[in-house]
């Protein structure tokens, strides 16, 4: 009689197990069947992301032998396709390419655009600063003060790549705006700061001097005049010149 009790139990508990699998079962193949889905889907974007930036690279890199080559119009086509393709790094790179070949055809308007699309492209400091970097010195003859130094200050912040150059051009900014007080501050600051490059603190300094001599000033006062006739700046030893910068 145990024997009828201990099978008939056993019955009723496999029919339970039977129950619950079957009343389980779809929230598991459910699970199961998102895992596999997921998987599948960060399958597919990793090797999209592979494909993309396979062909970015053979777009660039044939872009770039046609401009070594001289085939502008040829370069051109590549580094727009490479733009297409989508990828940050080199849709940036291309765009800071395409900038270039903007200012030589004298489109600085284009080049700007391109390099401010450059600079949204890439996540990547050192590529979308620099685009930026470029696009606010293109803008310093042409803007007012205000539009450059909005364009500079982000770029001026502590951890920034190109700090020490923005702060540069931002102190040329104010020069050419005239303040030459704030100029003569902020380069004086640039030359004697630790971390800044040796380019920059050697031109700072030769500034703050060409400031103190009064040499910058008397320039400056003879551009105001209308009809004067441009004026020759006094060649200073590790200066820079004031002129657009191209895109590289």
């Amino acid at each position: 009689m145990s024997d009828i009790f201990d099978e008939t139990e056993e019955t009723l508990r496999a029919d339970k197990w039977a129950t619950i699998v079957k009343k389980g079962w779809p929230w598991v193949a459910g699970v199961l069947g998102g895992a596999l889905i997921i998987a599948l889907g960060f399958w597919g974007y990793e090797s999209w992301q592979a494909s993309v930036a396979a062909n970015a690279s053979e777009s660039y890199g044939t872009a770039i032998e046609s401009m070594v080559k001289g085939d502008k119009a040829v370069a051109k086509t590549g580094f727009e396709a490479t733009v297409k393709a989508g990828h940050p790094v080199y849709k940036a790179m291309a765009l800071q390419q395409l900038a270039g070949i903007a200012l030589e055809e004298n489109n600085t308007a284009e080049a700007i655009k391109d390099l401010d699309l450059a600079a949204s492209a890439s996540k990547v400091p050192n590529i979308s600063d620099g685009a930026a970097l470029k696009a606010a010195l293109l803008e310093m003859d042409s803007k007012p003060f205000a539009d450059v130094e909005k364009r500079l200050t982000p770029l001026t912040k502590e951890g920034r790549p190109y700090a020490a150059m923005a702060k540069e051009a931002l102190a040329m900014a104010k020069l050419q705006s005239g303040d030459v007080k704030g100029a003569r501050n902020d380069l004086q600051v640039l030359s004697v700061t630790l971390g800044t490059p040796d380019g920059v603190k050697q031109r700072a300094s030769a500034f703050v001097a060409a400031i103190d001599s009064g040499a910058i000033a008397t320039a400056q006062a003879m551009m105001k005049q209308p009809e004067a006739a441009m004026p020759v700046m006094p060649q200073i030893q590790g200066a820079p010149q004031m002129q657009q910068t191209p895109a590289q």
